[in-house]
């Protein structure tokens, strides 16, 4: 009786080892079909705003003008970048905290972004990596598909009343509207930019930046101690970057509930 003969066996392909798109690049092709993005992917305008809590305390915001072009600087030298980003923007350097307007593409706001995870976690762990760094940095605000507010990049100092005794987190109810306060703040503050940049008003522009203040509630800026408190809520604050980068940069891994049973079912065959 001569050997059994051998079937072939199929090759059982895992669906979840196939390269997974993004959630933003997949936004961002609903919008293609559209006609909405017809300049490509991640080439819509976006602006991200952040919240971030100063390694130390400051009391100018020269440090923070050279650190912003530092990190898109970084953005731009990506591996795989064709062209370079342009970036546009401003910092509102408070004692304790600072608060970033980011405007670019949303290509150029991810890389933005990821060149920031890269420095603050270098600079947590190598003495000297970085010549300013922040103890944490959170997102406030995000939006796409969006008119730039600001005519370049731009940095001032904020008025502002810091405590010794350090910040009580603010409750989950007033944490919104202490963070669209905030972006609110530097969006009036960029289209003053902007309206002094179109006149050729230098004067103008030096006058927005050097008046901004947050000593009352009723200012237009949001207090040192409410942004401190936004960042002392840990559990209910908004996003770290890393955990932006997590949702809207990292690839998508969706598990079917038909994946969580057991014993698993036998793959199909077509």
């Amino acid at each position: 009786m001569g050997p059994a003969s051998k079937e072939p066996v199929e090759a059982v392909v895992d669906p979840r080892a196939a390269p997974r798109p993004s959630l933003l690049e997949v936004t961002y092709e609903k919008l293609d079909a559209k006609g909405v993005g017809a300049r490509g992917v991640n080439d819509l305008p976006s602006r991200v705003v952040l919240l971030c809590e100063n390694d130390s305390r400051l009391e100018s915001a020269e440090t923070s003008g050279t650190f912003w072009p530092a990190v898109f600087a970084a953005a731009n030298a990506e591996p795989g970048n064709k062209k370079p980003f342009a970036y546009t923007g401003a910092t509102a350097v408070y004692p304790d905290s600072t608060l970033v307007a980011i405007e670019s593409t949303g290509g150029g706001i991810l890389a933005a972004l990821r060149a920031l995870e890269k420095i603050l976690a270098r600079a947590k762990t190598d003495d000297g990596a970085a010549s300013f760094a922040f103890a944490s940095a959170r997102v406030v605000a995000s939006s796409e598909d969006t008119a730039s507010a600001f005519p370049g990049w731009h940095f001032g100092f904020v008025e502002a009343l810091a405590l010794d005794d350090g910040y009580e987190p603010l409750e989950e109810a007033r944490v919104l509207k202490v963070a669209t306060k905030a972006n609110i703040a530097v969006l009036e503050l960029g289209m003053r930019l902007g309206d002094a940049a179109r006149a050729n008003d230098d004067a103008a522009a030096s006058e927005a930046l050097g008046a901004m203040r947050a000593l009352e509630l009723e200012d237009a800026f949001p207090t040192q101690q409410q942004l401190m408190g936004v960042l002392r809520n840990v559990e209910d604050g908004p996003p770290t970057v890393s955990e932006f980068l997590d949702v809207y940069d990292a690839a998508l891994d969706v598990d079917l509930d038909s994946e969580n049973v057991w014993p698993a079912p036998p793959p199909l065959r077509f």
